[in-house]
């Protein structure tokens, strides 16, 4: 005997598996499935990976900066205080119109999300079978998008 091991995004594609898995001769007995606890992660992996919800704002507000320095530079050249300073008030203008405008977005548009909630949770699938039947269980959970596989052997 043996246990297969798959980890899986929540999403219909698990129930889809599980019942082939069903289907294929695999008892119900034998597949437990565990929801794996997102509490744990970090806030800073939250806003990388989801920059909408604490980042999105200071990015714009950069890229503005960036592209408003360089037009000012441009007419500084031909300005009175020179591209120097109109680089720098221009940069300045360009963050402050860029977070502002995408805070407003944010505020009034997109106040109808819930900030708590993210991505679903990864499952874990654990399966015990035999290993004649591991390569068919296999492919049936490489079908299904598993994110990844591993197997234990219990005679070890």
């Amino acid at each position: 005997m043996m246990l297969i091991i798959g980890t899986f995004e929540h999403s219909i594609e698990v129930e889809e598996a599980l019942s082939v898995l069903e289907k294929s001769g695999v008892p119900r007995k034998s597949i437990m499935t565990v929801v794996m606890d997102k509490s744990s992660r970090l806030s800073d992996v939250t806003a990388t990976r989801y920059p909408h919800k604490k980042t999105l704002a200071f990015e714009i507000g950069m890229a503005t900066a960036t592209a408003f320095s360089v037009i000012g530079i441009s007419f500084g050249f031909v300005l009175k205080w020179g591209p120097i300073l109109w680089g720098i008030i221009s940069a300045l203008l360009g963050f402050t119109l860029g977070t502002g405008i995408t805070r407003w977005i944010q505020r009034h548009y997109l106040r109808n999300e819930n900030p708590g909630k993210g991505p679903l949770p990864e499952l874990v699938v654990i399966i015990r079978c035999t290993e004649a039947s591991f390569h068919e269980l296999r492919l049936v959970l490489l079908q299904y998008r598993v994110l990844s596989i591993g197997r234990i052997d219990e005679n070890s």
